[in-house]
């Protein structure tokens, strides 16, 4: 029996898929399952032009499975011609970190804590 929603296999005796509850067939899906959009609300958790800093601080989401999304950063290497010495690009600014809004204070926490920067994530103001 197979389910024709999760694409899973279960012994005969079974009418029901214990994943998503749809009817059991005989027959082997044939199709491959589309897939479903899911809209995320992302918030920033640091704004940097410091490369390594940035790879730095995606490693560290990676390995907490906090998945990131560092908006501008590819628009930064095509227009790489407008950077400053900082690392900055003229026309797009700093490279902004985003995480989904219901994992930033986790995001931020983990960020403040493993990452020594004079660029302080945000919602953070440096300590003077």
């Amino acid at each position: 029996m197979y389910c024709p929603e999760c694409r899973l296999e279960f012994r005969d005796d079974i009418a029901t898929c214990s994943e998503c509850g749809a009817r059991l067939t005989e027959a082997a899906p044939t199709d491959p399952p589309e897939p479903k959009a899911e809209w995320l609300e992302l918030e920033t958790v640091l704004q940097t032009s410091d490369a390594a800093l940035l790879a730095v601080a995606r490693s560290l989401l990676d390995a907490e499975g906090i998945p990131s999304f560092a908006r501008g950063d590819l628009l930064q290497e095509f227009l790489g011609w407008g950077r400053l010495p900082s690392g900055t690009n003229l026309i797009t600014g700093p490279v902004e970190l985003q995480v989904p809004a219901d994992r930033s204070a986790e995001a931020r926490d983990l960020l403040a804590v493993h990452v020594v920067t004079s660029e302080a994530p945000l919602d953070e103001s440096p300590e003077t």
